[in-house]
């Protein structure tokens, strides 16, 4: 086995948990994940010497696995409509386990829901990356093929766009 296929497969075990709870997020099918998984790491796998030239390997490979994704979608004959993919989240919080009024914390999380689906990809996924699968921000940037302070600063915006979105403006006004 050469060094080259050493990489590839430490790279593959690195990345492919995450990956499969991505696609298992967009999707909501572990099976379909999976294969949309298999998939990207072929198309990685083919493109492998040209993707490790590159200065950010991992940043290449989680464009192709979004764009597997994407192509997963439209092949059932859905949209790209990420209110329904992520309504999903709106009963992954704790507050909701919690709540002494489980249907007022079902719609905060459900409004949540739909206002990160809202978001522009990059950000979207440093807040679900962050805050739904809690991964700390070196681990973020590494998946993500990005600095940490880009991390943190998409991260900042996202929350501005996020409270400006679950904000009554009544509220925002000074």
């Amino acid at each position: 086995m050469t060094q080259l296929s050493l990489d590839l497969v430490a790279f593959h075990r690195q990345r492919r948990p995450a990956f499969v709870r991505r696609a298992e997020r967009e999707l909501n099918n572990r099976a379909d994940a999976e294969e949309v998984v298999d998939l990207a790491f072929e198309q990685i796998a083919l493109s492998w010497p040209k993707i490790l030239s590159m200065a950010s390997p991992a940043a290449y490979a989680w464009s192709i696995l979004r764009n597997r994704i994407k192509d997963r979608i439209k092949a059932r004959g859905h949209t790209l409509d990420r209110t329904l993919l992520y309504d999903n989240l709106a009963f992954e919080t704790l507050a909701l386990r919690t709540a002494v009024d489980p249907i007022g914390e079902l719609e905060e999380s459900l409004a949540l829901a739909e206002a990160v689906a809202a978001l522009p990809e990059r950000q979207r996924d440093v807040i679900i990356l962050y805050y739904y699968e809690c991964y700390p921000v070196a681990a973020i940037a590494e998946y993500m093929g990005i600095a940490p302070a880009t991390v943190r600063s998409t991260q900042r915006n996202a929350l501005r766009r996020l409270k400006g979105a679950l904000t009554p403006e009544r509220e925002q006004t000074p």
